[in-house]
């Protein structure tokens, strides 16, 4: 039975990775999320950080701080990127563990038969 729990888990993971990978794809499609999210922190105030980063009137230890947070747009959409790329490998992982379960517990009954 440890091999069908094992793959049950797995397959929980997956799903888990799918509906990640949906909500994101939901999230994208929120006007509400592309105007404050995607535009105004991604696009513009990110790029205001980017601008204070490089400004020689700021202290080195403000400057850093402006990069730091000028780069957590980029952290941010490869954090959605992936999430949607580990879904869809998910979503077609599934098909086979479905199988693989199916395998698993059919072998698994032949064995307590012997």
């Amino acid at each position: 039975m440890k091999q069908v729990e094992a793959l049950e888990e797995q397959l929980k993971n997956e799903k888990l990775r799918v509906e990640r990978r949906d909500a994101i794809l939901r999230l994208s499609k929120n006007a509400d999320f592309r105007k404050l999210i995607i535009e105004d922190f991604c696009r513009n105030e990110c790029a205001r950080y980017t601008h204070e980063s490089g400004d020689p009137s700021l202290s080195a230890e403000q400057r850093a701080d402006a990069l730091n947070i000028a780069q957590a747009a980029g952290h941010l959409k490869r954090f959605l990127n992936v999430n949607i790329t580990m879904g869809d490998v998910a979503d077609r992982t599934i098909i086979d563990l479905n199988q693989a379960i199916e395998d698993a517990r059919a072998d698994e009954g032949l064995e307590e038969i012997d």
